[in-house]
């Protein structure tokens, strides 16, 4: 059961949400009626901001590109009180951070193939032996020895997609020339409800869903072949969001795929959802849609500038919005911009290392 506020009140720069009345079996969301503020944490940073992670709002990751400073792509974690700037002893971009740890441990991943191991807890980054070269857009994993890996070619995105695994040792090519003869589209993100319950979504309105044991292809319940940048879930309910200009918001539920997008909502390239329904999708122009019991409403009058795009977002523990960007259009992918929404008052000092 997934349960959501029945209402969200959109105001100017300050959005309140009002206590629900949950159906029954529900948990009530950490602190329902708190004051929740948007705040730019970031905006000019010289990376562009692709991807942000954490376990609690007082420990949060966020990674993007390489600015050539000489540490690498960006990863920098938040504690609370300050942000520090962590060295990643490689070079090239990073588009993703998992959004929840693997037994501890956060997969890190991006362009030429790259994949890092980074354990937070004693702040090792290790690089991984990938079997080519694709950029990887996105990681899933439900244990340390069942990861997925996605990715492909920006050049090529009809054909240029591929799905690697991680058994523990290896990290290996999946083989879906049976079902793909002459290839696949892109794949941008993964995620999945289990083990035997995994979908990854890309270009040209690719879903692919694997069962345990093989990919099959799914109908993305719309007619307009858009784009699917980034798919989430909880217990019951998978949303995937994309397009091109205007909006693909899709939801599944008893296995069927429908298009929940208003008419005036633009491209969305980011969502989350939680296992207690709160949820949240991002976009270009700084676009911000809240799932409620309404549907996805777009946030109105948030004050953020509409001249950077997001590229995807996490919800802490205490449903706190976080959401990261830049000038995501072009070489190079710069201005890094991480926005806040929630109770809490977020720092932008950066301790470098």
């Amino acid at each position: 059961m997934t349960c959501r506020p029945f209402a969200i009140r959109l105001l100017p720069v300050l959005i309140l949400f009002p206590v629900a009345v949950l159906a029954p079996g529900c948990t009530q969301n950490p602190n329902p009626t708190a004051e929740r503020t948007w705040q730019t944490v970031f905006r000019e940073l010289p990376s562009g901001l692709l991807s942000v992670s954490g376990t609690s709002p007082q420990d949060v990751y966020t990674v993007g590109t390489d600015s050539g400073d000489g540490l690498g792509p960006v990863l920098m974690h938040y504690n609370g009180s300050e942000w520090r700037r962590l060295n990643t002893g490689t070079t090239g971009d990073l588009w993703w951070i998992t959004a929840v740890p693997i037994d501890g441990v956060f997969y890190l991943s991006g362009e030429s193939g790259m994949i890092l191991r980074f354990d937070p807890q004693i702040q090792s980054i290790e690089p991984q032996n990938t079997p080519s070269t694709e950029t990887i857009f996105g990681v899933w994993g439900s244990a340390s020895d069942n990861i997925w890996a996605v990715g492909g070619l920006l050049t090529d995105q009809q054909f240029g997609g591929t799905i690697w695994h991680f058994d523990g040792t290896s990290w290996l090519i999946q083989d879906l020339s049976q079902q793909f003869p002459d290839g696949f589209a892109t794949v941008f993100k993964i995620w999945g409800r289990s083990p035997n319950e995994v979908y990854a979504v890309g270009a040209a309105g690719l879903i692919l869903r694997f069962d345990g044991v093989a990919w099959t292809l799914v109908d993305d319940g719309t007619t307009r072949n858009a784009t699917l940048f980034s798919v989430y879930g909880n217990e019951d309910t998978v949303v995937a969001v994309g397009g091109f200009n205007s909006a693909v918001i899709i939801e599944q539920r008893d296995d069927i795929f429908m298009d929940r997008a208003t008419p005036e909502t633009i491209q969305m390239n980011g969502v989350f959802v939680t296992t207690g329904g709160v949820g949240a999708a991002v976009g270009r122009e700084l676009n911000v849609a809240f799932w409620t019991a309404n549907g996805w409403e777009v946030a109105q009058d948030t004050g953020l500038p509409i001249d950077l795009d997001f590229h995807a977002n996490w919800i802490d523990s205490e449903s706190g919005l976080w959401a990261a960007g830049g000038v995501l259009i072009g070489d190079p992918i710069n201005r890094g911009t991480l926005v806040y929404f929630g109770p809490q008052t977020v720092s932008s000092v950066v301790v470098e290392p």
